[in-house]
């Protein structure tokens, strides 16, 4: 089946240079993707103020369901994995687990990544409405307990599967449910952008889609 591989940014990330472009074009030197389609994802520069503006982010939701679905039907037959960075998390998860629920079709992603993710811990409980009924087939969480982003509230310090329980502790929260295939790919030390240094984790990210 061929893939739809989308990915999304964070905020106070410039157009010029932005790693969704560049994974794209790295994609696009992977012989295993030849005949898939790359979709990279710019919404805008953000400040961090506007960003957890509840209107703001409702709208962004919002705006993201609609490239989503207009992406999955022009093309047909194609199974949608996200890359996510920071605040593309939040707004990935959120377009994702309200879809369904707004009189359209539900958004099923095959491969979800959660790069340096800011979904709140207060995202737990409606886990077993969203996951559960099948619109995240797979799901990888990258974090580092000592990212700083991820563990400033409002934002981070997450409940969710591979993210750290404490800032100072390198254990993770358990996954909600035990049938869910989530996996976590927690590290110690690296920063909350660091991941789009070099193209090791664009590697590792195609590696787990071609799986």
């Amino acid at each position: 089946m061929r893939r739809i591989i989308f990915a999304i940014h964070g905020i106070r990330s410039p157009k010029e240079r932005n790693w969704v472009y560049d994974f794209t074009n790295f994609i696009k030197q992977d012989s295993r993707f030849k005949d898939d389609i790359f979709e990279p994802y710019y919404y805008g520069f953000v400040l961090a103020t506007v960003s957890i503006n509840p209107f703001f982010k409702h709208l962004k939701v919002n705006q993201l369901k609609a490239v989503l679905r207009k992406i999955i039907n022009d093309n047909p037959n194609c199974e949608l994995n996200i890359v996510a960075h920071s605040y593309g998390t939040e707004l990935s998860f959120q377009a994702i687990k309200t879809s369904g629920e707004d009189g359209k079709s539900p958004i099923l992603v095959n491969k979800l990544m959660l790069v340096s993710s800011v979904v709140s811990r207060f995202n737990e409980i409606p886990y077993d409405t969203t996951l559960r009924a099948g619109k995240i087939k797979q799901l990888h969480c990258y974090c580092s307990y000592k990212d700083w982003v991820c563990n400033f509230a409002p934002f981070g310090h997450s409940g969710c599967f591979g993210f750290s329980i404490d800032r100072h502790d390198s254990k993770c929260y358990p996954k909600p449910f035990d049938d869910l295939e989530i996996y976590n790919h927690q590290v110690e030390t690296l920063g909350h952008c660091a991941y789009f240094e070099d193209d090791k984790y664009f590697k590792e990210w195609l590696d787990i889609m071609a799986d």
